[in-house]
């Protein structure tokens, strides 16, 4: 590492690594003023070595703040902390031994302040903006970002503008709403949310916060405390996520410090991860290119990393280069399969984005990359609760049970939880375009699910699969995988008291839905006909007005929520409905199907037969 004489009182500098000029952070805190590459910081090491307080160092415990003389700050009394870092550093023997590593571990990030990696740059960046005298602070952000800056803006007691890329996970956004940040979601990718973000701080004059050269300097100290962790060792490959390529380059400059300090006595091999679809920085070192590769629409279940033109691909570069390391992907299905094995072998729950290290691991180990008996450490960026929505893409939804025991026998018996937590692969895969015997679909759904169907169950699915073939011919595994947890959570094996049999709907632009139903209540055939807000409430209207002279239950909607399952425009919908009698009763029901009104009239009959054995 080149050592630069001080030739200020702070003792750093910063230069531009794409031209080599060098700026003040007056002029710039952000790019390059002359060529808008990306800035580093470049301290005098000797003159940071006389004055650090070695004792307390190697005995004070882990934290951010631990390191501040190792931070470009100049007024520590004007410092922004929460109190972030000293994340624990797991030893995951059960997961390192199904993968054939012995000494596997995880540095859990996830357990700073607000959840995630970005709160040790914020320390940095937000008491630099208290430095430089900003009145407010703007960031753009895919969410991690803005929930780490809003917070600290909060303490700093500063105004903070988030702009986000439209459909950003609501847990990430809910945290910047509480902290009181002015959010604008964007039509348009991250690119453009930077792009604008650094207009619009150009023009008010706000502080420009983001993946820039002092949030950097914050985030090094993961690095200072894996190898205080390892009781001053390095690990010999350290593996992190990529999204600008900000966070792998400033943990590999924080191991680079320690070896220059005389701390460490080697270097770890950086391996970068990024997700299949938007692989900007790995296809660049395997390519052997000096920027990124531009990926026009990113797209990927990991949405923390997946940025279609990385800021720090120079740096991130350098680290994977310098350090004799490489990069790697994985596809989606690997990237959940990975956060699921995090949490059912570790108990750690992370966001998609901090799984892309573990779900790397058996490529890196068929490709020799990492050998079974190194010290490998996969930094996990974020917890899981930032975007609670990924986990429950492979996790079947809790079923709503009645409280008698008969149903806590049925549901232990019918093991509904090991469905979808069995079958992460293959969701698109065509199963059949013609309906099969019931043998056969009994066969398939063992195959596919490990799941024997019983007699009644078997009877129920195969209706629900000829239901489900009046819409669409292709079964796809995902199609069947909804149908049979709908069966297994919803079928009680009593007879049906009230059922739509048809329904016929006229249904205009300008005029409210008019529907014509036919309805079986208690095996009378009625007819009747009615007018709703929209073609659902039209049916239900009407179902209701046909059999309102012989029933009494009296029920109405209390909730009615759809859900899209699948791809496609004949992608598969779940409708959980909540139906209440007159006597407060309430129940959940929920249906499956490619017509989001078959599925709420199904869960409607549902939800009314359920209220209807309740109350006898």
């Amino acid at each position: 590492m080149k050592k630069t004489k001080c030739e200020n009182p702070s003792c750093y500098r910063l230069k531009c690594v794409n031209c080599g000029a060098y700026t003040t952070e007056e002029v710039s805190a952000t790019v390059c003023p002359k060529c808008n590459g990306a800035l580093d910081v470049e301290y005098d090491y000797e003159y940071m070595k006389s004055h650090l307080n070695f004792y307390s160092l190697r005995n004070a415990p882990v934290s951010a703040r631990k390191y501040l003389e190792f931070y470009p700050l100049k007024n520590l009394n004007l410092l922004v902390t929460l109190s972030e870092g000293g994340t624990p550093l797991r030893k995951c023997d059960r997961l390192g031994k199904e993968l054939g590593l012995k000494k596997l571990y995880i540095k859990n990030e996830g357990e700073n302040p607000t959840g995630v990696f970005k709160d040790r740059g914020s320390l940095v960046e937000l008491t630099k903006a208290r430095e430089l005298g900003a009145k407010a602070v703007c960031c753009a952000s895919t969410g991690n970002m803005a929930a780490s800056v809003s917070a600290y803006a909060a303490i700093a007691d500063m105004p903070c503008y988030v702009l986000v890329p439209d459909g950003t996970p609501i847990g990430k956004l809910a945290q910047s709403l509480i902290y009181g940040a002015r959010i604008l979601q964007i039509r348009g990718t991250y690119a453009d949310c930077c792009k604008l973000c650094e207009r619009m701080a150009k023009k008010h004059n706000f502080y420009l916060a983001g993946d820039y050269v002092f949030r950097a300097e914050g985030q090094k100290s993961c690095a200072y405390e894996i190898v205080e962790q390892l009781f001053w060792k390095v690990p010999d490959v350290v593996i992190v996520p990529m999204g600008c390529g900000t966070n792998i380059s400033a943990i590999w400059k924080g191991f680079k410090e320690f070896y220059e300090m005389g701390f460490t006595d080697k270097l770890p091999r950086i391996i970068g991860v990024q997700p299949e679809s938007v692989p900007t920085i790995v296809k660049a070192f395997d390519e052997k290119k000096k920027r990124y590769v531009r990926v026009d629409k990113p797209a990927s279940v990991a949405s923390a990393v997946g940025i279609g033109e990385p800021l720090d691909d120079i740096k991130a570069l350098n680290a994977l280069r310098e350090s004799k390391g490489c990069g790697e992907t994985a596809d989606d299905i690997t990237i959940l399969e990975a956060e699921k094995d995090m949490a059912h072998k570790e108990s750690i729950f992370v966001e998609p984005s901090a799984a892309l290290p573990v779900a790397c691991l058996k490529k890196l180990l068929k490709r020799k990359i990492i050998k079974p008996d190194d010290i490998v450490v996969c930094v996990a960026t974020g917890v899981g609760l930032k975007d609670p929505k990924s986990a429950t893409q492979i996790m079947p939804d809790p079923p709503v049970l009645e409280p008698t025991d008969e149903d806590i026998n049925k549901y232990l018996k019918n093991k509904v939880y090991e469905i979808r937590a069995s079958s992460v692969a293959g969701k698109e895969n065509v199963l059949w375009e013609k309906t099969p015997q019931p043998a056969k679909v009994k066969e398939i759904v063992k195959s596919e699910f490990n799941f024997v169907l019983s007699d009644d169950y078997l009877k129920e699915v195969c209706k629900e699969v000829k239901l489900f073939h009046e819409k669409v011919s292709k079964m796809r595994k995902a199609d069947l995988q909804y149908i049979v947890e709908n069966v297994l959570k919803e079928f009680t094996g009593k007879e049906k008291v009230f059922f739509v049999k048809d329904y016929a709907l006229s249904v205009t632009r300008h005029k409210k839905p008019h529907a014509k139903v036919v309805v079986s209540y208690l095996g009378e055939i009625l007819k009747t006909e009615a007018e709703g807000a929209g073609p659902v409430d039209a049916i239900i209207k009407a179902a209701r007005k046909a059999i309102q002279k012989k029933d009494k239950l009296e029920c109405w909607l209390t909730s009615f929520n759809v859900e899209i399952k699948t791809k496609g425009t004949d992608a598969v919908v779940e409708v959980r409905m909540g139906v209440k009698s007159k006597d407060g009763t309430e129940v959940i029901a929920s249906a499956t199907s490619p017509d989001i009104i078959v599925a709420s009239i199904e869960a409607f009959e549902r939800g009314y037969n359920m209220l209807y054995y309740k109350q006898r």
